[in-house]
């Protein structure tokens, strides 16, 4: 008997194996399919897809208003406390006040839009819920500074090789709020939770990934054809 009980656990490690290899070739298979520059000429079509489907809470964010443009973005560790602290100083900036400590929810979604020349910060709460909604106009833009930062940091602090394919590349974007720097996170990708009926259809899931990248790049691209003072 007990020699089953060890035999499960050698099972199951050498049927993940055997699973992983699959799922790994197939996504190589499903990735040579893809013409990355092809499908980037595809930009408007995948903007209004997504923003009619998966992204359709971002008009009702709007309330009318254009969106030109539309990407994920998140919040840095150190925002946060740096938030804490020029209210622990007590600065009294609109702009700072009305964010307040909760951008120190770092772990909840948060999206850009580009609406003619201002920028549009959402935040949501736990349950995808829109909870702040901050505006940089024209004014805060010009004076801002973009920045590549490398991937997007993960909460565990490491991840595989396959999975870094999928993590965002991130723009820092610093904000000067009278004098103090307001720095937010800009993803060249839309945010992707798979689908659990997707979850085998590596091809699918690929397609899918392919137009959030698409258009979180487009995002990038319009933003700096506006202010060119953030090309860096």
């Amino acid at each position: 008997m007990n020699f089953y009980y060890f035999l499960i656990p050698v099972v199951l490690i050498v049927a993940s194996l055997i699973l992983s290899k699959i799922m790994k070739k197939r996504h190589q298979s499903a990735k040579s399919e893809i013409d990355f520059d092809k499908e980037r000429a595809n930009y408007a079509l995948y903007k209004d897809e997504l923003l009619s489907n998966d992204f359709s809470f971002l008009k009702k964010w709007m309330n009318g208003k254009t969106i030109n443009a539309f990407t994920s973005a998140s919040i840095p560790q150190s925002t946060g406390n740096k938030i804490k602290n020029f209210i622990g100083d007590g600065l009294k900036n609109v702009a700072l006040s009305t964010v307040g400590v909760r951008l120190n929810n770092i772990e909840t979604d948060a999206y850009w839009v580009l609406s003619g020349n201002d920028l549009h910060f959402f935040t949501t709460d736990t349950v995808g819920d829109l909870e702040e909604h901050l505006i940089f106009d024209t004014f805060r833009i010009e004076r801002a500074t973009l920045q590549y930062s490398g991937l997007l940091k993960t909460p565990i602090g490491f991840y595989s090789k396959l999975t870094e394919e999928y993590l965002p590349k991130v723009h820092l974007i610093t904000f000067d709020i009278d004098g103090q720097q307001l720095p937010l996170e800009i993803h060249d990708r839309l945010i992707y939770h798979v689908d659990p009926t997707d979850i085998w259809s590596v091809k699918k899931q690929l397609q899918i990934r392919t137009k959030h990248l698409v258009v979180g790049e487009g995002f990038l691209e319009e933003l700096k054809s506006i202010f060119p003072n953030l090309i860096a």
